[in-house]
C-alpha cells in the first residue's frame, strides 16, 4: 500500500514507519522537523519537510495517492499549550483539519488518528479509564486533541474508515530526554549523568506506561481492520512516579535522592487507561514488561551517546 505518515520522523511515528517499510509498504513521511529528527527516518521512506498547516499539502497528497494516512504530527507539550494556546490550536486543530480535508481530494478512505489518552479524559472519575469515560481535558493540549477527534467523527464520510488510537504514556528508544514529557528518558539521562532527578509533586501520582513497540503492534493490527473505532492503547497498570524512580534506580545503579518540586499546571494526579476494548476488538495486548522496556530504552540512549555510562 501507499501509506502517508505525518510526524513520521518523530519518536513514535518513526517506529511505525520502520514497521511499515518492513512489511513492504511504500511510505511517504511528512514532518516539519520541529520535534522530529532525520536520524530517526528510515532511509527507504520518501520524505517531505513540510508543516501540516501548509496549503501545498493537498497537492502533495493527491500526487502520492495514499491508500492509508496515519496522523502522528502534533504539538504534544502540555506546558507549551498552556503558554501559547494559539500555537497549540494551530498545529493540532488547523493542521489536523488540513490533513483530513486534503485526504478528501484523494481516493483514500483509511485514516488512523493518533490521540492522547490521559490528557483527553482529564481528572478521572474512576480507574482505569475506559473509552466511555466522560471526556474532560484540563489543558489546552488535551482539548485540542479531543477537538480533532470530534471534528473527524463529524466530517467522516460513511464509507471512510477512521480509527483513533488513544495512547497512554509511551516510552522507548528515540524518545527525547530533554523535553517535559518522557519521564523514563528524562530520568535515565539524569541518573546516568549522576545528576539528581526532579519529581514534580510528591511522587505518588500515577501513570500508565506503554512501550513504543506495543503501540506499533496496535497500529499494525488497526491497518487490517475495515471499520471505524476509538480505542485506548495502554498497559492498563498504574505506576507511581516514586515507584518508577526506585525501579529505574535499581536498573541503572542510581544512588542520588530525587528533588521534589511543585506540581506543574495541567498535570493529572492519576492516569491509568483500560485496554479491554483493544484486547477484545483488535486481539491486541501489551507484551513488553516495564523492567524490560526501561532497560531497552536506557541501553539505546547510552548507545547513542546521549547518556554517560
Amino acid at each position: 500500500m501507499n501509506i502517508l505518515v505525518t510526524g513520521g520522523a518523530g519518536f513514535i511515528g518513526s517506529h511505525v514507519v520502520d514497521d511499515l517499510i518492513c512489511d513492504g509498504h511504500n511510505v511517504l513521511v511528512i514532518d516539519n522537523l520541529s520535534t522530529g529528527n532525520l536520524e530517526n527516518l528510515n532511509p527507504k521512506a520518501k520524505f517531505e519537510n513540510l508543516d501540516i498547516t501548509d496549503a501545498s499539502l493537498s497537492d502533495l497528497m493527491k500526487a502520492f495517492d495514499p491508500d492509508l494516512i496515519s496522523h502522528f504530527a502534533a504539538q504534544t507539550s502540555v506546558i507549551a499549550s498552556t503558554n501559547d494556546p494559539m500555537l497549540d490550536a494551530n498545529s493540532n486543530i488547523i493542521g489536523s483539519l488540513n490533513v483530513f480535508n486534503s485526504m478528501n481530494n484523494t481516493k483514500c478512505v483509511h485514516f488512523i488518528n493518533i490521540n492522547t489518552g490521559g490528557a483527553l479524559y482529564g481528572n478521572p472519575k474512576y480507574l482505569p479509564v475506559d473509552e466511555v469515560h466522560p471526556i474532560n481535558p484540563i489543558s489546552p493540549y488535551g482539548l485540542s486533541k479531543w477537538t480533532v477527534e470530534y471534528y473527524f467523527s463529524i466530517l467522516k464520510k460513511p464509507y471512510q474508515n477512521l480509527k483513533t488510537l488513544r495512547l497512554s504514556n509511551v516510552y522507548g528508544p528515540r524518545q527525547d530526554a530533554f523535553g517535559e514529557a518522557g519521564v523514563i528518558s528524562i530520568f535515565s539521562n539524569k541518573m546516568s549523568s549522576n545528576e539528581p532527578v526532579t519529581i514534580f509533586g510528591d511522587g505518588t501520582q500515577t501513570r500508565d506506561f506503554i512501550f513504543v513497540g506495543d503501540v506499533v503492534e496496535a497500529h499494525k493490527i488497526s491497518i487490517s481492520r475495515n471499520e471505524s473505532f476509538s480505542v485506548n492503547v495502554s498497559s492498563g497498570k498504574a505506576v507511581s512516579i516514586n515507584h518508577l524512580y526506585d525501579l529505574m534506580s535499581g536498573i541503572v545503579g542510581n544512588s542520588l535522592p530525587p528533588n521534589y518540586e511543585s506540581v506543574r499546571v495541567g498535570d493529572l494526579m492519576h492516569s491509568t487507561l483500560s485496554n479491554n476494548k483493544a484486547r477484545q476488538l483488535l486481539g491486541w495486548a501489551p507484551k513488553v514488561a516495564l523492567n524490560d522496556g526501561i532497560k531497552r530504552t536506557y541501553d539505546w540512549h547510552v548507545e547513542q551517546g546521549y547518556l554517560l555510562e
